[in-house]
């Protein structure tokens, strides 16, 4: 059961860092229409910049859980050639701990704003005037959970790998390679 758990985990955490690619490709798109007609049409739109944040905004923070389950975030790895493989398994578990601890206080701290952006519609207040604030504190709940889940998975399988130095990576880009 907590094999499986794992596995689910990450698989829904490496296909949501996989679809967040497209946020940003619509972004730089978005970017160069922003451009074309400000520059080459003198027309510049209301809506490119705000949506472009969203959508990047949106995209960093659902990728958490992704580089999160291919430990590729920032590490200070010369305290595992310091301390040894066994003291490092133990750091990176209270790590783990700690960090699920901070994530569920951030949750904890976000509810309310979460639930009062959905409730009265926060907008941002410009001439183009979307409901992003509503839309990003909605966004930062939902990655907040998805994070949380990557965490407790990666401590169940540091449970379960015992000292393994390294957990299994699943390769984000294996299928852009022949």
């Amino acid at each position: 059961m907590r094999q499986r758990f794992v596995e689910l985990v990450e698989r829904l955490s490496v296909f949501i860092g996989k679809s967040c690619g497209a946020f940003y490709l619509a972004a730089i798109i978005l970017s160069v229409y922003e451009v074309f007609t400000r520059y080459v049409l003198n027309a510049p739109t209301v809506w490119t910049t705000e949506a472009i944040i969203a959508m990047c905004g949106t995209a960093w923070m659902l990728s958490a859980a992704a580089v999160t389950q291919q430990n590729r975030h920032i590490t200070v790895t010369v305290m595992e050639l310091i301390v040894g493989a066994k003291m490092w398994n133990a750091m990176r578990k209270i790590a783990l701990l700690l960090s699920l601890l901070a994530v569920s206080g951030l949750m904890w701290a976000n509810w309310k704003p979460s639930m009062q952006a959905i409730a009265h519609m926060e907008r941002s207040g410009s001439a183009f005037n979307p409901p992003v604030p509503s839309y990003l504190k909605v966004m930062l709940m939902v990655a907040l959970v998805l994070y949380a889940l990557q965490l407790l998975a990666n401590f169940l399988k540091t449970r379960k790998n015992g000292n393994e130095k390294d957990p299994v990576h699943v390769n984000l880009c294996a299928d852009l390679e022949d």
